[in-house]
C-alpha cells in the first residue's frame, strides 16, 4: 500500500511539473542545435579558413521574415503591430544580430569547447536583468549556484589565457572576450524575448526579429564581409556546412519561444548548459582537442552550480516590493542568521 501511494505521489509531482519537464526536454533539443551551429562554424574556420559570421545568420533571418511574415501579414492588426511595437523589436533585433556576430566571430580565435563553457555567463546576466525588470526574486541557493558557474567560467578563461590552440593560434583570450561580449547581448535579448513572447504572439516575435535581423545583417554583410565573400573558394562542402548551420539556427529560433513561454529565460539558459557535454564529444572526435584537467574542473564547477540552482524555484515579487527593499531585506535576513543581530 505504501509503495502504491509513493508511486501515486511521484506521478502527481511529475504531472504538476509537466510544463517544466517539457521545457527541459525542448531545452535539450536546443542544446543539440547549439552544438550543431558551433561545430559547423568551427569546421568552416578550421578546414576552409572562412569566417563570415554575418553571412551565416543573414539567410536565417530572411527565412524567418518570409515564413512568419506571410502568416502575420494575413492578420487585420498587422499594421498596428508594425506601428506600435517596431521599436521594441528593433532593439531586440540589433542585440540578437550583434550577439550572433560576436559569438560566431569568436570561433576564429578560440576553441569550440571554451565558447560553449563561456556561454554559461549568460545565466548571470539573465538573473540580474530578470530581478530588475521581470521582478523575479531569487534565494541564497540560487546565488551560490551562479557563483560556482562564474568560477567555472573564470577557470576556462584562465586556461585559454595560458595555452595555445592545437593549430597554433595565439589569441584565444581575445576569442573568449568576444564570446563574453556576445553572450552579454544574448542575456539582455533573452530577458526582452521572454517578456515579448509572453505578452505577444510567437508568430509576431519571429516575423519581426526576422525583418529587423535581415536589414541589419544585410547592411553589415555588405560593409564587413563583401571582400571575403568574393575571394572565398566556394565548393559544395562549404555550402553543406553553411546549410547545416542555417538549418540548426532556424530550428533554434523556432523552438526557443516555446521554451520561454513554458518556463523562463533562466531555465532556457540552464537547459543549454548540457551543450557543453555534446561539444566535448565533438571536440574530441573532429578537432583532436585534448582536454586538460583545468577544462574538466571548469566544466564540473559550472554543472555543479547549475545543479544547486535547480534545487529550488525562484519566486515572483509582490507589486509593492522594490529592488532596493528586497536587497536590504535579503542582506538583513542572512546577516542576522550569521549572528549580526544589530543589522
Amino acid at each position: 500500500m505504501e509503495e502504491r501511494r509513493r508511486k501515486c505521489d511521484v506521478a502527481k509531482y511529475l504531472l504538476s511539473k509537466r510544463r517544466l519537464l517539457v521545457a527541459l526536454l525542448l531545452g535539450q533539443c536546443l542544446s543539440l542545435l547549439l552544438c550543431g551551429t558551433g561545430t559547423t562554424s568551427q569546421l568552416l574556420e578550421a578546414w576552409y579558413h572562412l569566417s563570415v559570421p554575418t553571412t551565416q545568420v543573414f539567410v536565417v533571418y530572411v527565412l524567418l521574415a518570409a515564413i512568419f511574415g506571410s502568416a502575420l501579414a494575413t492578420r487585420k492588426d498587422f499594421r498596428s503591430i508594425l506601428r506600435d511595437n517596431w521599436w521594441k523589436y528593433a532593439i531586440l533585433g540589433i542585440l540578437d544580430v550583434e550577439g550572433n556576430y560576436l559569438v560566431v566571430l569568436a570561433y576564429k580565435y578560440t576553441t569550440l569547447t571554451s565558447i560553449q563553457l563561456l556561454d554559461s555567463f549568460a545565466i548571470v546576466g539573465v538573473m540580474v536583468l530578470s530581478f530588475i525588470f521581470l521582478r523575479i526574486r531569487y534565494h541564497l541557493v540560487h546565488l551560490v549556484g551562479v557563483a560556482l558557474a562564474i568560477v567555472g567560467m573564470v577557470v576556462v578563461f584562465l586556461a585559454d589565457l595560458h595555452s595555445l590552440r592545437t593549430d597554433g593560434g595565439e589569441h584565444q583570450w581575445f576569442g573568449d572576450l568576444l564570446c563574453i561580449a556576445g553572450v552579454t547581448f544574448y542575456a539582455i535579448g533573452n530577458v526582452a524575448q521572454e517578456f515579448l513572447v509572453k505578452n505577444h504572439s510567437v508568430v509576431e516575435y519571429l516575423c519581426m526579429i526576422g525583418l529587423v535581423g535581415s536589414v541589419v545583417t544585410g547592411i553589415q554583410m555588405c560593409v564587413l564581409e563583401r571582400v571575403q565573400l568574393v575571394n572565398a573558394e566556394w565548393n559544395s562542402y562549404i555550402g553543406l556546412l553553411l546549410g547545416g548551420f542555417g538549418a540548426c539556427l532556424l530550428l533554434f529560433y523556432v523552438i526557443t519561444p516555446q521554451v520561454m513561454r513554458l518556463s523562463s529565460a533562466v531555465v532556457f539558459n540552464l537547459s543549454l548548459i548540457t551543450s557543453d557535454f555534446f561539444t566535448l564529444i565533438v571536440g574530441v572526435l573532429f578537432f583532436g582537442f585534448i582536454f586538460s584537467y583545468v577544462y574538466i574542473i571548469g566544466m564540473l564547477l559550472t554543472v555543479l552550480g547549475v545543479a544547486i540552482y535547480s534545487t529550488k524555484s525562484p519566486t515572483a515579487a509582490s507589486p509593492g516590493d522594490s529592488c532596493g527593499c528586497l536587497v536590504r531585506r535579503l542582506f538583513r535576513k542572512h546577516a542576522q542568521r550569521a549572528g549580526f543581530l544589530w543589522v
